[in-house]
């Protein structure tokens, strides 16, 4: 979390904003953040109804007042960090708006609320900007309180995939567990056994192990690659016998995680504005906050066109 500097949090002005303010706080302090936006989107129907210049300045002045309102109830952040609000009209480029206000406050992280519903394929609004979005995202689902007040006792899984992203992902968690003087993290790798194992000769049981077997060198090659710096590492690998994610979100159950952080999809997968399916479900579905990390300096050719559209 160290060097998330700069937070902007969507606000929807309702309940479920209690959990996005209270987190924005405690990130705040644990990155010692230099600033955090409130952002809120007024909506077409109300802005119709407000067409006037005067009233749409009006609305605009009472939208403010209530952000200010439940930012001023809910956050409790490092009094060294600004807290500023934006508010953007909804329009048909209102996309583009706001990954501009997100350049323009040189933003780290996004904090929203966690997407709900089955993924369906469609885009909502939230999840196309995060992932077009050149900073990392935290999903915070609602109602979730911190298990903890202390840094050093928060339980981090990175599922991993022993991708460049991976690393990444696994790197980050290092460095917040580091920083706060956490003794150490978990990571989950889901194998499977393909559907042709038959083919090979094998009975189930006995191809299930050999994949296993698979799957633990490739962990330990990826694990030998990275510095922990002294932080233990808790390997677990599982077998997928349902739909990934939900073998994930059992182990996030059964070993009490605090956050999930995981790589996002950077150089392939932003050029097609696509997140992988494993991550989409967790988004949808997650019972912790995730954070889909994400480099910086990674896709910003393709964050720059977007902003000239």
């Amino acid at each position: 979390m160290y060097q998330f500097k700069n937070l902007m949090v969507g606000l929807a002005l309702g309940q479920q904003d209690k959990t996005k303010i209270r987190y924005a706080g405690l990130v705040s302090w644990l990155a010692s953040s230099e600033r955090v936006t409130f952002v809120h989107i007024i909506g077409r129907g109300k802005l119709r109804e407000n067409s006037e210049a005067g009233a749409r300045a009006s609305l605009e002045k009472k939208t403010k007042r209530l952000m200010e309102e439940l930012v001023d109830k809910y956050y409790d952040g490092h009094p060294a960090t600004r807290v500023e609000y934006d508010v953007i009209r909804e329009s048909q480029l209102v996309e583009i708006d706001i990954l501009r206000k997100l350049k323009e406050r040189e933003a780290d992280l996004i904090i929203l609320g966690r997407i709900s519903g089955e993924f369906t394929g469609e885009e909502t609004v939230p999840v196309s900007i995060s992932r077009k979005a050149a900073c990392s995202t935290l999903y915070v689902p609602e109602q979730v309180e911190p298990r903890t007040n202390h840094p050093q006792d928060i339980n981090i899984l990175v599922p991993v995939d022993f991708s460049e992203n991976a690393a990444e992902a696994m790197n980050l968690a290092v460095n917040f567990a580091v920083t706060h003087e956490i003794p150490s993290i978990y990571c989950v790798h889901v194998y499977d056994v393909p559907l042709g194992y038959y083919k090979r000769g094998k009975e189930y049981e006995e191809f299930a192990e050999v994949m296993e077997k698979n799957a633990r060198k490739k962990c330990q090659k990826f694990i030998k690659e990275i510095d922990f710096k002294g932080i233990y590492l808790n390997p677990i690998l599982l077998r997928m016998d349902k739909k990934p994610y939900k073998t994930i979100l059992e182990t996030v159950e059964e070993y009490g995680i605090d956050l999930i952080i995981i790589g996002s999809r950077g150089k392939n997968a932003a050029a097609r504005f696509l997140l992988d399916s494993v991550t989409e479900q967790l988004i949808r579905t997650t019972t912790a906050p995730l954070l889909s990390f994400k480099k910086k300096d990674k896709d910003m050719s393709l964050f720059e066109a977007l902003l000239r559209l």
